[in-house]
C-alpha cells in the first residue's frame, strides 16, 4: 500500500507541474484573442442601428 501511495504521489506531482505549464503557455494567446477587437466597418455599425 505503501509503495502505490509513492507511485500515485509522484504522479499526482508530475501532473500538477504539467497542468502548470499548459496553464502558463496558454495564457497569452487567450488574452491576445479575447482583447483583440478588430475595427468594424461603418456600414456594418449602420446596419445594426437601423434595425
Amino acid at each position: 500500500m505503501k509503495k502505490l501511495m509513492s507511485i500515485a504521489k509522484k504522479a499526482s506531482t508530475a501532473l500538477a507541474a504539467l497542468a502548470l505549464v499548459v496553464a502558463t503557455t496558454s495564457v497569452p494567446s487567450a488574452c491576445f484573442h479575447w482583447f483583440a477587437q478588430p475595427v468594424e466597418p461603418e456600414e456594418l455599425r449602420n446596419y445594426v442601428n437601423r434595425k
